[in-house]
């Protein structure tokens, strides 16, 4: 007859012990595994995010700028349009250089004002002596200028 050893033949509560082992080693494996696929998970999630952010910060990086750039020429712009002002008083203050239209004007204002004078002193002068100083009719010379000739009879 053969006889076992006695170490060699699993008894019942050897056979639960290595059956809860094995039950609780798979447990903890597939536990792990669900945690190892979370963190995947978690990992890819952060990565996208991460990718996202990335992705809107270059973007407001890019209008910061486009905005320094725009501010920028609008300082040269209004550097410029300064020192354009400042030119231009600097040069009416030098040189007034009056347009046509505005030397026109001003003749006309001279001229209208000297005929109204011209007329004011001519009844005044005819009231006083009217054979001593006779007016004639004003005309204007090339020179813009009134006479006023005397005749003495």
């Amino acid at each position: 007859m053969h006889h076992i050893p006695a170490y060699a033949t699993p008894t019942p509560a050897k056979k639960i012990e290595v059956l809860d082992l094995d039950s609780s080693l798979a447990e903890e494996l597939s536990a792990f595994r669900k945690k190892l696929e979370r963190l995947r998970l978690d990992k890819e999630k952060t990565e996208r995010m991460l990718k996202e952010r990335d992705a809107v910060l270059h973007f407001q990086m890019k209008e910061l700028g486009d905005r320094g750039q725009i501010q920028k020429q609008l300082e040269i712009e209004v550097d410029r349009l300064f020192r354009l002002k400042e030119l231009k008083s600097y040069c009416m203050r030098i040189s007034p250089i009056k347009s046509l239209r505005e030397r026109q004007q001003d003749d006309k204002k001279i001229n209208g004002g000297q005929l109204h004078s011209l007329e004011i002193k001519a009844e005044d002068s005819e009231e006083e002596s009217v054979d001593e100083n006779t007016l004639q009719s004003p005309t204007p010379s090339d020179s813009s200028e009134f006479h006023i000739e005397n005749i003495d009879d």
